[in-house]
């Protein structure tokens, strides 16, 4: 391997054996070497790969400068939760999780964590995610002595989600529990009634909305196949068709989409279920 580009004389990057950028950090690894040196790989201790599409000298630019320790604690982070979540994760999780606990770890020692408004919908849409953010206030502490409070692990958890949503800013995965959240409370409100959040029926609606909701954000096409359906469903459970009208309406309003058939007829037999319970 060819030294491309040397950030500080522990990190550098080059091409691996299939001529994909890689940023590389060891302890002295580009001390007195130049772009064009072949790599000293008996010094290197850490191998990124970057995803295709990002920006490889740009995450070589930030491991040059953040702290060692900060980086292994990122690191044991990360790879905890590609444990858990059975995947690779996008490198670039290093950057957005490590200016995250900065600025958490910097609000308790001040004084001012934040709550977090939406952390039981997080809890519940996500429970894989708030897993590994739930073990990542315990590797923050480790590494800091810096209690976190729950709250920041639904927060750190969103930032786990989201590296999984190709398509998504960090925003439009926030806003994805709050329209969970205000579906149901619409649902709740029509019916007057408190759903059984303990029922098979409202596990599996919750499921549904999730998914609604990132087609939303995401701004996915939806199929159309069931207008007839939803037409004589719209006679016979009038009541739950008028709920759907009012979800239909909070999404024109707060997000500029209007639900088609396919998802209004999904929806009815998600809320005629939970309703029932």
């Amino acid at each position: 391997m060819i030294i491309k580009k040397k950030f500080n004389n522990n990190v550098l990057m080059t091409d691996d054996k299939d001529g994909k950028e890689v940023v590389l950090i060891g302890n002295g690894l580009a001390f007195n070497a130049h772009p064009g040196d072949k790599v000293d790989t008996d010094k290197v201790e850490k191998v990124f790969h970057i995803e295709s599409g990002n920006n490889t000298e740009s995450f070589a630019d930030f491991v040059s400068k953040i702290p060692e320790w900060e980086l292994n604690m990122v690191e044991e982070i990360v790879n905890y939760g590609e444990q858990i979540l059975g995947i690779k994760l996008n490198k670039y999780l290093y950057l957005s999780l490590s200016d995250h606990i900065e600025n958490a770890i910097e609000r308790n020692r001040s004084g001012t964590n934040l709550t977090n408004p939406l952390l039981w919908e997080i809890k519940e849409l996500y429970p894989k995610e708030f897993a590994v953010a739930k073990q990542a206030l315990k590797i923050i502490f480790k590494y800091t002595d810096v209690e976190l409070p729950e709250d920041e692990a639904g927060f750190i958890a969103l930032h786990f989600v989201n590296t999984q949503q190709k398509k998504e800013k960090m925003s439009q995965t926030m806003s994805i529990p709050k329209i969970v959240r205000d579906i149901l409370s619409i649902v709740e409100h029509h019916f007057g009634i408190k759903l059984d959040k303990k029922s098979t029926s409202y596990e599996r609606f919750l499921v549904h909305l999730k998914f609604f909701a990132h087609r939303v954000v995401d701004n996915e096409g939806f199929p159309e196949a069931q207008i007839k359906m939803v037409n004589q469903l719209a006679q016979s459970w009038s009541d739950i068709y008028e709920c759907v009208e009012k979800i239909d309406q909070y999404m024109q309003d707060k997000h500029q989409i209007k639900i088609n058939d396919d998802e209004r007829l999904y929806l009815m037999l998600h809320i005629n279920r939970v309703i029932k319970k």
